[in-house]
């Protein structure tokens, strides 16, 4: 099921797509389960037509946890609210951060608890919107609060060590980090926003942001673009006794940008194109790899499955009316996005999750190499979202039918 949430502000945390000129091309001949790959005036271009994995040698996720921990009303420990992000550590062990909870959690490989770091407040070590975490040299931890814009390190025994500001961040926007790289380096997107500019209600938007590289002891960071960021609509705006309300939220299907980083570069895709860019970070374009998919288009049946999932999931009235409005008054977009995340696995690979249709229970994700080879696609379950994937395992924040959050690893099985 898909969580919709309508908000006052229009924030986006994602990042857009460029386009590459066209001249001096040369192209190779690729045969069945191998890309086609070509030269565009210094930029590689991959296009995939079939996957490298012959049937049944393709990757797939064992069907029960080997790790489940999680509960309603257990130890304190275990009871998780709104996980952000998780890690793998050295031992085998890993930890999560909660942006609900302000806090981070350390367990051992067989799920124990070891320790418990982190409040909400604003001093050193205490945070108000922890989003990312990350883990360096030694499980050294590395974790980013975009409410206080900084960067914090964590000592392997849970002790804060030190902190840091965001580099290159002005005010009039929002910084979202979307990696964090063990050597210190963050990659963000910053998105330009402002109240007096607001479009009229029922009007698709997609406002401007940029993707930047942060890096320790700089005082700027290294912008790698401006792209288009997700689409937003002011649903509802009125004025109050405090001043003016506005409702805003994403449109029918709506394109979203999405982006992520490894020690050799950033993937940067746009959900309306079938693409996926990798710039170096230098901010070098070196590659377009072309999505093997196929358009899906928008049927009056999701249409109505869409409505009924967010009419069950609306806690009042008022987001009710929100739901109908938003899939009976507002434009609806010929296909459905193009795919809805990215992910870097610890080898290496690229992970795309392709766009989840209303009513599907299970979540595709395709895997691509380093070089934009298409190995196969990844079927995971309806509400397993991955906080990493390892070699072998992959750690995964789980809500049950309780909609009670879990850590669950499963095995990542390579025959």
């Amino acid at each position: 099921m898909r969580a919709w949430t309508w908000t006052a502000l229009i924030a986006g945390s994602c990042m857009g797509i460029a386009a590459c000129g066209d001249g001096g091309s040369t192209v190779a001949d690729g045969v069945a389960g191998e890309p086609v790959v070509r030269d565009s005036a210094g930029v590689k271009i991959v296009e995939n037509h079939a996957p490298a994995w012959a049937a049944g040698t393709g990757w797939r996720l064992a069907d029960s946890p080997r790790l489940d921990i999680g509960s309603l009303d257990g130890p304190e420990a275990m009871q998780f609210f709104q996980i952000s992000d998780g890690a793998w550590l050295s031992d085998g062990g890993f930890v999560v951060s909660g942006f609900g909870s302000h806090d981070l959690r350390r367990f051992d490989s067989d799920g124990g608890h070891v320790w418990t770091a982190g409040r909400e407040g604003d001093g050193p070590g205490e945070f108000r919107g922890l989003m990312s975490i990350a883990a360096g040299p030694g499980d050294t931890l590395l974790t980013y609060d975009f409410r206080h814009r900084r960067i914090a390190r964590w000592a392997p025994d849970g002790s804060f060590v030190d902190a840091r500001a965001l580099e290159g961040v002005e005010e009039g926007g929002f910084p979202f980090v979307q990696t964090l790289l063990p050597d210190g380096r963050a990659v963000y997107s910053f998105l330009y926003f402002a109240m007096d500019e607001l479009p009229p209600p029922g009007e698709v938007r997609r406002d401007p942001l940029e993707i930047r590289i942060a890096a320790p002891g700089d005082s700027v960071a290294l912008p790698l673009g401006e792209f288009p960021g997700t689409e937003r609509v002011i649903m509802r705006q009125s004025e109050t006794a405090s001043g003016a309300r506005v409702i805003s939220g994403s449109p029918p299907f709506a394109r979203v940008t999405a982006s992520v980083a490894d020690p050799a570069g950033v993937w940067v895709g746009d959900s309306d194109l079938p693409q996926v860019l990798r710039y170096d970070l230098e901010g070098k374009l070196v590659a377009i790899v072309q999505l093997p998919f196929e358009p899906v288009p928008v049927t009056p049946d999701l249409v109505a499955r869409a409505l009924a999932e967010q009419l069950d999931e609306a806690d009042d009235q008022e987001e009710r009316d929100l739901a109908r409005q938003r899939w009976e008054e507002l434009p609806l977009p010929d296909f459905l996005p193009w795919f809805e995340d990215l992910v870097v696995d610890r080898v290496g690979n690229l992970w795309v999750r392709a766009y989840q249709a209303p009513g599907d229970e299970i979540r595709t994700w395709h895997v691509f190499t380093t070089d934009g080879e298409w190995l196969g696609a990844v079927e995971f379950p309806d509400r397993f979202s991955p906080l990493e994937i390892g070699d072998e395992f992959v750690l995964a924040r789980f809500g049950d039918e309780l909609d009670v959050e879990h850590v669950q690893i499963r095995e990542l099985i390579k025959p």
